[in-house]
């Protein structure tokens, strides 16, 4: 495996590596799409460099240094044999980078089709979207993000939630065109949490059956304006009354992929930026993309007519 970068290549998968066994299972789901998509795969690793010397410890920066170059190498390697052999002829090279991984990975999404990163790291790249800095790379990247867990991948449909509209156009055609290279189909959920009775026969999907399906044929509408596009892939609206982080998670135990904006009126667009972001991204049942309105994935106007 080459390190390096290069412009003239295709746009590639990347991974941010960490030593952690999420990361390892990122880097594996990473080098599955990159194998589906047909691009090449790249993995990084970033450290932060010691700006001192520890006197105490008999250590110089320069051999802090030299360690952490010594050990994400390691990590490269590792990662790098897992994902070979997950995707057996992938075109894989990798990068060690001294720098803020956040600012690094920021950097790789520019160039990027697609950054992969684990929910639970050892540093910085693992954690940082679970905690207050989690917004850099979701709100500030410039391409498609997936946070993957140890043990995530599995088959299903891809699950995606829809809270306003044309903010989550980006997000459902990105669900589309995961669930045409995988062979599946997609779920589109809306959730709503406006108090009323509920009615018999609604199975407490909301207060107003009026309301509810209002709800669906708006998000029938919205879904199809970017189906058509992918007639291969079969698709299904769903209107649930609840806490959009909940509903998400119930329904993703039966999802291969969970793809939300960052961005929306409601819930989906808090949940990897705001204080709900571990109990998704960090307890979600798969891997969880998170799509910005700006990816250069077209927004779509919704028109009359659905299928469902």
């Amino acid at each position: 495996m080459a390190e390096g970068f290069d412009d003239s290549r295709p746009k590639p998968v990347v991974a941010g590596i960490d030593g952690s066994r999420s990361a390892v299972a990122a880097a594996r789901w990473a080098a599955g799409e990159a194998r589906r998509r047909g691009l090449p795969l790249r993995l990084v690793h970033a450290y932060e460099s010691a700006g001192r010397d520890y006197p105490t410890l008999e250590v110089t920066a320069a051999e802090v240094r030299e360690a952490m170059r010594e050990t994400g190498l390691l990590r490269l390697s590792v990662a790098g044999r897992t994902a070979a052999e997950a995707a057996p002829g992938l075109d894989i090279t990798t990068e060690l980078v001294e720098g803020d991984p956040r600012e690094v990975l920021v950097d790789e999404s520019r160039r990027a089709a697609l950054v992969v990163i684990g929910s639970h790291g050892l540093g910085s790249i693992g954690r940082f979207l679970l905690g207050s800095s989690g917004i850099t790379l979701a709100a500030r990247g410039r391409c498609p993000l997936v946070v993957v867990r140890d043990g995530d991948a599995r088959p299903g449909p891809v699950l995606v939630g829809v809270d306003g509209w044309p903010d989550s156009a980006a997000a459902v055609r990105f669900a589309f065109q995961e669930a045409s290279e995988l062979g599946t189909s997609v779920t589109a959920l809306r959730t709503w949490s406006e108090l009323g009775p509920v009615e018999p026969g609604v199975r407490r999907l909301g207060g107003s059956r009026a309301v509810h399906d209002s709800a669906r044929r708006a998000l029938a509408a919205e879904v199809s304006s970017v189906a058509h596009e992918y007639p291969d892939v079969p698709f299904g609206c769903v209107v649930v009354r609840g806490r959009a982080g909940k509903v998400l998670r119930e329904y993703g135990e039966r999802a291969g992929l969970i793809v939300v904006g960052t961005r929306g009126r409601g819930g989906f667009a808090g949940m990897l930026l705001g204080s709900v972001s571990q109990g998704l991204a960090g307890r979600a049942p798969c891997p969880v993309a998170v799509v910005r309105v700006d990816t250069g994935i077209r927004n779509s106007h919704p028109k009359e007519g659905s299928r469902t």
